[in-house]
């Protein structure tokens, strides 16, 4: 009996906690085609995968900045049939300077949604992880403004001097920086919705609260008030990996056909705790 043919999911950070549950999650149904910074770690989870049966029709290791890379991924799925992205990767505060956490958190979304848009195909659904910080940082006009276009020359110099003076507030300045960058991610997913929709295809962003990946365990360790966002999750715990792999299923799901252009917070309830007990 001929099989129904598989679509295709591209996973971006796939080597990391979020990305390999999102992988397993997705890999049941979809063909796999799985992209990571660090080699060793992609290579060694793409066969992985496939010893437990799930089919990777691609792994790619390399730097989403790069337009070679961003290319191979492209063409990997291209076609007359809808596929999905989970764009899974990212830089957190305690893993890297406030310059690459910009560069790798908002530039290269930027550019891997500049890549993909040209090939969306009616059904294609698009999911961003942001995260919560995003939703903790006021408006202030003047940053927004330049975050709208994180592709311009010398983007990190024009936004260099709102890090370095908010960053003694936040954190440091690795900390703002990814404060800034996910504020931003959430605007683009929000911006980008026309011209998805008009292919017939959807964007949305997903916000993790503290999820126990290796790298959510590091902030938890490193940054200050990282485990105390944990421990106000109405919820009652922290989050799982699996969480946001449920969130994004139902996300790329048909049932949620109507959804895009907005924002899903997975984090057992503590931003809204969080600002209600700040009077908002």
């Amino acid at each position: 009996m001929a099989q129904a043919a598989r679509r295709k999911v591209l996973v971006t950070g796939a080597a990391g906690g979020m990305g390999r549950a999102c992988a397993r999650l997705f890999g049941a149904t979809h063909d796999l085609v799985l992209t990571d910074v660090v080699a060793t770690a992609l290579d060694g989870f793409a066969e992985e995968l496939k010893r437990d049966g799930y089919t990777v029709a691609a792994s790619l290791a390399g730097d989403l900045s790069d337009d070679e890379v961003l290319a191979a991924l492209v063409s990997e799925v291209s076609g007359d049939a809808p596929f999905t992205l989970l764009h899974t990767a990212g830089l957190s505060p305690a893993l890297a300077d406030w310059r690459a956490i910009m560069s790798v958190n908002l530039i290269a979304t930027e550019k891997l949604l500049n890549a993909i848009e040209p090939v969306l195909v009616p059904g294609s659904v698009g999911i961003v992880i942001a995260s919560v910080a995003g939703h903790m940082m006021a408006a202030v006009p003047e940053i927004d403004a330049l975050m709208k276009d994180p592709l311009a020359p010398a983007f990190l110099d024009l936004i260099q001097p709102f890090v370095e003076q908010m960053g003694p507030m936040a954190g440091g300045t690795s900390g703002i920086s990814y404060t800034m960058s996910k504020r931003a991610t959430l605007a683009i997913c929000e911006r980008r919705a026309g011209a998805w929709g008009q292919r017939g295809a959807r964007i949305v962003s997903i916000s993790p609260g503290m999820i126990l990946t290796p790298m959510g365990r590091q902030e938890m360790e490193k940054t200050a008030g990282a485990a105390q966002m944990a421990d106000m999750a109405p919820a009652g715990r922290a989050g799982v990996a699996t969480d946001i792999a449920a969130a994004a299923w139902f996300l790329a799901s048909d049932q949620a056909s109507y959804i895009t252009g907005c924002d899903l917070k997975v984090d057992g309830g503590a931003t809204a705790f969080v600002k209600s007990m700040m009077g908002g």
